[in-house]
């Protein structure tokens, strides 16, 4: 419809329109830095959503790294957990941190980032949509809410994976996700092609995988270049996800084998798997802050 609208319109009205568009864009984002009632910014600067299943080991930790990061809010989707993941995150919970809402579909991704932006549209001037696997950050060791400042006037931000992979684990080893997994695949390496998107919730028009959503404007990379698509090459240099798909050999056995939360299909997996080719310790900078936020947390919980 809009290709037949643009054909039928003449250049320079067509180019008029599509400034005072942007133009109308830019002053909506602008005014979401303003506190009412001049401005519209929402309560919450940035928010993850997500969606899980049989994650209680690592929640705690996912959810603490990314409140060092400057994640303020949680809005989580548990679709048919078994194990005791309300324990878990019980301090976060009750400080009003984490929301979790039971999800039972099937598959479930699409439709809880859909009704997390109906619930969540004024909410959250950023919101981050990603897996428990993947950890958001700034390899400069600054916090999002300051790196994103920057991106302000775009409807989103895409960010790279960075995938590690087994690291020689037959099995997932005890203690912390980000210091047992210090080398990942090459930059080069296909699954590090794929983005994950911070986007601004009112210039959401439609969610079309876990990795990407239609927005009024175009999402843009790190490097302040227009992101057309999910998939293409780009830099992790200002923010990155380390993308902990497979946190052994076992592990990613059974989870090739299972369906997508986004699909529900089966495809190949052989992508999310990557050789020990680089050393990567970037994330350790907020190891010790880590380590003092979950023993916090517990002495609160107790």
């Amino acid at each position: 419809m809009r290709e037949r609208l643009r054909e039928r319109t003449p250049t320079g009205i067509w180019a008029a329109g599509s400034k005072l568009v942007n133009w109308a864009r830019r002053i909506r984002y602008r005014r979401a830095r303003w506190p009412r009632p001049l401005g519209t910014r929402p309560p919450v600067n940035l928010a993850v959503c997500a969606i899980f299943r049989d994650e209680a080991r690592y929640l705690a930790e996912w959810v603490s790294f990314h409140r060092i990061q400057g994640v303020e809010r949680f809005y989580l989707y548990d679709n048919r957990s078994t194990d005791d993941w309300r324990s878990v995150l019980e301090p976060e919970i009750a400080a009003g941190i984490v929301d979790v809402r039971p999800w039972p579909f099937v598959p479930g991704q699409g439709p809880a980032y859909e009704d997390c932006l109906r619930r969540h549209r004024r909410d959250a001037r950023w919101i981050a949509f990603i897996d428990i696997d993947e950890f958001l950050f700034s390899p400069t060791g600054n916090p999002l809410p300051e790196i994103l400042r920057s991106f302000d006037l775009h409807p989103g931000v895409v960010v790279s994976w960075r995938i590690y992979g087994p690291n020689g684990f037959e099995q997932p080893p005890p203690g912390l996700v980000i210091e047992n997994y210090r080398w990942r695949g090459p930059d080069d390496h296909p699954g590090n092609r794929f983005v994950k998107s911070i986007i601004y919730p009112p210039s959401a028009q439609a969610f079309v995988s876990a990795h990407w959503f239609r927005l009024r404007g175009t999402a843009v990379a790190e490097d302040r270049r227009p992101r057309p698509s999910p998939i293409g090459d780009g830099t992790a240099d200002l923010l990155r996800i380390n993308h902990y798909y497979a946190k052994s050999e076992e592990q990613f056995r059974r989870k090739s084998a299972l369906p997508d939360a986004d699909t529900g299909t089966i495809p190949p997996k052989e992508f999310l798997y990557a050789p020990a080719a680089v050393r990567d310790e970037a994330i350790l900078q907020f190891g010790s802050e880590l380590r003092a936020l979950l023993a916090s947390r517990i002495g609160s919980a107790s």
